[in-house]
């Protein structure tokens, strides 16, 4: 065999071994699904008002096999400058957390509240959900509000939410 064909082969083989482990690699990240209680991706308040949004989020799983956990999943909930956060909050009655706003908390030009550090899992299939105390814009219109999502298999993604202020 030639040189040149080796080389071809070679860099076939790393390329089908690439595209394999890329392959499996996203069947085992768990997937991540974010909504407002009524399952939507949008909800609707009155202009500065202050309400308790709650938002779910759920380790949707993928089709077939495996079914991975979400280790650890830490959260970070990021809103125009227009909005007014005042405190996120997690947990149940036996445990719960809560997370007051700073002033000044700007990341990439939105203000930010982080679910604190907490051992929190996701199974597939098992939903949890915090509450973002806020108060919304003297403005009406739709506004964009972004939830990250990390975990210890990684970014779970950046997913958005519409408020419409009326």
């Amino acid at each position: 065999m030639d040189t040149p064909g080796i080389i071809i082969g070679l860099i076939t083989l790393f390329a089908v071994g690439g595209s394999i482990y890329v392959g499996i690699r996203s069947q085992i990240k768990p997937r991540i699904k974010v909504y407002f209680p009524n399952s939507s991706t949008q909800a609707s308040y009155k202009a500065k008002e202050e309400a308790n949004v709650s938002i779910h989020f759920k380790n949707s799983g993928r089709r077939g096999f495996p079914k991975p956990v979400a280790r650890n999943v830490r959260l970070s909930v990021n809103t125009p400058t227009s909005f007014l956060l005042k405190e996120l909050q997690w947990g149940g009655q036996s445990e719960s957390y809560v997370r007051k706003a700073l002033p000044g908390g700007l990341f990439a030009g939105m203000h930010y509240l982080r679910l604190p550090p907490v051992n929190l899992n996701l199974f597939h299939g098992e939903e949890e959900a915090v509450t973002v105390l806020m108060q919304m814009p003297e403005k009406t219109g739709k506004w964009t509000i972004k939830v990250a999502i990390l975990s210890d298999e990684g970014d779970l993604g950046v997913h958005e939410l519409e408020i419409i202020v009326t």
